[in-house]
């Protein structure tokens, strides 16, 4: 009977989780699962010594997800089944013709990197495209090199065509990146295709000389807290709604394999936050006194440095500091110094099991009680407090 499944689906979930997009795909279709229907899944990530599936009809499966993997087109072409493509679609479409897709809407993700850099008030603007042809990478820099000029500003490209140009050697790449970068009027708002991508720019623009963010500012895509949360300075980027992507996907493979549906789906989801850490601070913020003083904050907040020994890094009065960072970041130095090692305390607290005082100590408060009452006032929570609540979401 149409709509009425007989026993448990069997899906085959083709997913990249050793990306953040991949990771949160896959809870957007395991949160489906738990809502909705129970599902027997095997999942495929192309891990070293991973156990594949030949043929997926051995096993006796329904319905097939996949996202990025297209190596997998050919197994997944010869089954025969469902098939729900999570994101680029060209790589699919030929060899899938009968396939539905998720995917995400480039457009939107170019036109929120562009209203971002122009809210910032940036006027000089460029693209770093991602070492491969993939079609999400093209559409994203339309989108913004056309939001762009329709707000009234021009936008360079780079897409590593250039002369003698490799994209599998990164050593080149790097070295035709480097020159172009340097090429581009300062201060210039980078949107890079992907949050790895803009890393490599990131390491690029530090190994030229290049200032970030006070001669290039960085914005990447995906929120891969792995890269971005690990780089110095830390990379702002933008984070698509991977979740519900995997969410939608889930949804219309269940309705296909349930037969409520017969012609391939085409949805689009679109853009959940921006994500804004250091490498794109407003280009009015680009004093390099300034930016001398907040590296020196990120270095070392973890010892007891004052405002004066910030002043003298920015080779300045201590009134003249105190003046650039209340113009430009509305907040005193010592707030600076003071959020700083909050945003490290929390880290501590959450990504290890040490004692408070320790952490304490290494996050530059000269005691505990200092430190917990800092916290207490800032946050609203007790240090046990915070570390329990986070726990419990996880």
């Amino acid at each position: 009977m149409k709509g009425l499944l007989q026993k448990i689906p069997k899906v085959a979930l083709f997913l990249a989780t050793n990306e953040k997009a991949g990771r949160d795909k896959l809870q957007g279709i395991l949160r489906y699962v738990r809502l909705h229907t129970p599902w027997n899944i095997h999942l495929i990530e192309n891990r070293i010594g991973e156990q594949k599936l030949g043929d997926l009809r051995d096993w006796g499966a329904t319905g097939i997800v996949v996202a990025r993997m297209p190596d997998s087109v050919g197994t997944i072409a010869c089954a025969g089944l469902p098939v729900v493509v999570i994101d680029s679609p060209t790589l699919y479409t030929q060899r899938l013709p009968r396939a539905s897709f998720v995917t995400c809407d480039s457009e939107v993700v170019g036109q929120a990197g562009a209203d971002f850099f122009v809210r910032q008030k940036f006027k000089n603007f460029a693209y770093v495209a991602d070492v491969g042809a993939w079609d999400w990478s093209q559409l994203r820099c339309r989108a913004f090199c056309t939001a762009l000029r329709q707000a009234g500003f021009d936008c360079a490209v780079y897409d590593g065509s250039g002369a003698g140009h490799t994209s599998d050697d990164w050593a080149r790449d790097q070295k035709a990146l480097a020159r172009w970068l340097l090429s581009l009027p300062k201060p210039c708002a980078v949107l890079a295709a992907r949050d790895g991508r803009a890393r490599q720019v990131l390491e690029t623009c530090l190994s030229a000389g290049l200032g970030v963010p006070g001669d290039i500012a960085i914005l990447g895509v995906d929120n891969d807290e792995i890269l971005c949360e690990n780089s110095s300075p830390t990379l702002s980027s933008i984070q698509p709604d991977f979740e519900e992507a995997g969410y939608r996907a889930a949804d219309l493979l269940e309705q296909l394999m349930r037969r409520n549906m017969r012609k391939p789906q085409t949805l689009l989801y679109g853009v959940h936050q921006i994500v804004v850490r250091e490498s794109s601070r407003a280009a009015s913020a680009t004093d390099r006194r300034l930016l001398r003083g907040l590296e020196f904050i990120r270095l070392n907040a973890g010892e007891l440095i004052g405002v004066d020994d910030v002043a003298r890094h920015m080779a300045v009065s201590r009134r003249m500091a105190e003046l650039l960072f209340r113009k430009y970041l509305e907040h005193s130095i010592l707030d600076e110094v003071q959020q700083t090692r909050l945003t490290r305390l929390k880290t501590f607290l959450l990504e290890t099991s040490l004692p408070i005082g320790q952490i304490s100590a290494q996050c530059g408060y000269q005691t505990e009680m200092h430190a917990k009452r800092v916290f207490k006032q800032q946050v609203g929570l007790t240090m046990s407090q915070f570390r329990v609540l986070h726990e419990v979401k996880k």
